[in-house]
């Protein structure tokens, strides 16, 4: 798996570079053991000039939208909604925090689980206001993402207005393939895995949330595909950081768990540069 995911990543890079975006990074973990199976730091570690010695597993680069499944599965889990719960995707301003979807519309009254398909930043931070930011951060912290616990945030991190790394944000989204239970990555094949796991939000929550994030369409299917009772069930999330410098897309079934961030090390953005696509 380690030679196919290495070729995969150089070939999809090669074919970026002719939009200018020059690298990606990929981890695929076991979900049953939280072993790392996978692990690919930059496209070409001997590209010099596109800086393919850097590890982007452990850079900390902003999320996009990655982390909005787990508010909404916060406040699943303080009884606040359902996946039917109506929400408003309408303009809105938070002390003079005045987020606005990715294409700057907006569309009245709409289920939270239509939100969260659809990626709308509006109710996703208006739902987190509700919760609070404390705890996310809660969260986070006992899922031992470090990276975010450093910084001072405010209600943007529902949009990626924080930093992440790819390992980290891989070992959440492998808690909701395991029904919302978080444990630490395994890394060496001799090393044991560790019993410390934690319960990040309950199981009725995390399959909801999972249920939703298998609606989503994807891009790499024929027209159609997507209605064949035979397709994989995937779940899977998307993510464009502000300025379009980073691309996440983070998919997972019952046995694992992928994640791929796409982007230029030297933090330029690119116009081209979606987690979608």
């Amino acid at each position: 798996m380690q030679h196919a995911v290495e070729a995969l990543t150089h070939r999809h890079v090669e074919r970026l570079r002719l939009m200018g975006i020059t690298n990606a990074s990929v981890i695929v973990v076991d979900n049953a053991t939280r072993r790392v199976v996978s692990y690919v730091g930059s496209a070409d570690p001997t590209d010099v000039p596109s800086m393919g010695q850097v590890d982007g597993v452990r850079a900390i680069r902003s999320p996009g939208s990655t982390l909005k499944p787990f508010i909404y599965a916060l406040a699943v889990d303080r009884g606040l909604m359902t996946p039917r719960t109506m929400l408003e995707d309408v303009p809105v301003s938070f002390d003079g925090y005045a987020p606005e979807n990715f294409d700057r519309t907006y569309m009245g009254a709409m289920t939270m689980e239509r939100a969260l398909a659809m990626s709308r930043n509006v109710p996703a931070v208006s739902t987190l206001e509700r919760i609070g930011i404390a705890s996310l951060l809660d969260m986070l912290h006992r899922a031992d993402v470090r990276s975010v616990a450093r910084q001072r945030t405010g209600l943007s991190i529902a949009l990626g207005g924080c930093g992440i790394q790819l390992d980290e944000l891989v070992g959440l989204y492998a808690a909701l393939a395991n029904g919302g239970l978080w444990s630490p990555l395994v890394w060496t094949a001799n090393a044991q895995q560790r019993a410390d796991t934690v319960r990040l939000i309950s199981r009725p929550s995390a399959y909801m949330i999972s249920d939703v994030l298998t609606t989503a369409s994807r891009p790499d299917l024929p027209n159609g595909a997507d209605v064949s009772a035979d397709l994989p069930r995937i779940a899977w999330k998307t993510g464009t950081s502000y300025g379009r410098r980073d691309a996440w897309s983070i998919g997972y079934n019952r046995r694992y768990t992928v994640g791929v961030w796409v982007g230029n090390f030297d933090g330029s953005g690119n116009e081209m540069l979606t987690g979608s696509q």
